[in-house]
């Protein structure tokens, strides 16, 4: 039988259900791990068939899926430590190291965007540095213009400033708050406001397309009072898709797009390489689709 890993942080306390949903529906041996608990190791006597985990050692699994939150830089680099040594052990890391790093920033997001996929749209960016002139980004961008954070998850660190002096009282206060992160600003798509489009890729197959909207707020995250949709997306956009999560190394994630004025007109919004089975299963309005459990038994045979 695939033996699995959920692997998860010490923060997440919510992962019965998605181990369970991959228990039933898939018929594979999976247990939840905190990421925290295995020790990185590499060297000529080390046993690649073996994980140092929480003390003991456990075989290796046949695949690991990641899902960790709020985690700060060096969290982040022993999460990815871990993914690498597991990778180069022949384990499926769904999702792998780099496509972490490229997911969590979205400024390099962008940047490989626009070579991999240069038939999409990409809103105009900027990378704001210490001591910016406002000016530089309203004629660079425009008005409004939204202000993230490099990298901020779950529809935090979004703002949106509708004028010069709204930018400059931002810049004020970002400029006076030392949180350790990089700030872009970015042409705000206000034909896309307060909705999304959200493509779930998953082993080289969009499997799902939902719209997130959510009508009280300029963002479209659903866990900030959103709801989803169904939409069918053009097969351009989909092969768009496909290409970017080829590109990075996505086994499994969303790949998210913003509407645009006209009919047919989208703009990339970011990915996400940790779309949890939960989210996959509100996608598909209560019920785990067929195109996702095809999926998912398509990724099994390359571990089988």
């Amino acid at each position: 039988m695939v033996k699995g890993i959920y692997l998860v942080n010490r923060r997440r306390t919510d992962v019965d259900k998605e181990v369970g949903v991959m228990r039933s529906l898939l018929g594979i041996d999976v247990e939840s791990m905190f990421f925290e608990d295995i020790v990185t190791t590499v060297g000529d006597n080390d046993d690649d068939t073996m994980l140092l985990a929480d003390g003991k050692r456990v075989p290796l699994p046949d695949f690991v899926s990641v899902r960790a939150f709020g985690l700060d830089a060096n969290e982040s680099y022993r999460l990815k430590s871990v993914l690498r040594m597991l990778e180069g052990r022949g384990v499926l890391c769904i999702n792998p190291a780099t496509c972490k790093d490229i997911t969590s920033d979205k400024l390099l997001t962008f940047q490989v965007a626009s070579r991999v996929i240069p038939d999409v749209r990409i809103p105009r960016t900027m990378l704001v540095t210490p001591g910016m002139d406002p000016r530089t980004i309203g004629e660079g961008i425009g008005y409004p213009v939204v202000l993230k954070v490099l990298h901020g998850e779950g529809g935090a660190g979004i703002v949106l400033a509708e004028s010069e002096a709204e930018l400059k009282n931002l810049l004020k206060l970002v400029n006076g708050a030392p949180f350790g992160d990089q700030i872009i600003a970015q042409e705000a798509i206000m034909s896309s406001k307060g909705r999304d489009l959200r493509l779930i890729v998953l082993g080289g197959q969009v499997v799902d397309a939902l719209v997130r909207v959510n009508p009280g707020s300029f963002t479209s995250n659903v866990h900030q009072g959103g709801h989803v949709e169904e939409f069918d997306p053009p097969q351009e956009l989909k092969d768009a898709a496909v290409r970017f999560a080829e590109a990075i190394g996505m086994v499994m994630g969303s790949v998210d797009f913003l509407f645009g004025e006209n009919e047919g007109e989208f703009y990339l919004c970011e990915a996400n390489s940790s779309v949890g089975l939960p989210y996959l299963m509100d996608s598909t309005r209560g019920d785990v689709s067929k195109r996702y459990l095809d999926g998912m038994n398509r990724l099994l045979e390359l571990v089988r």
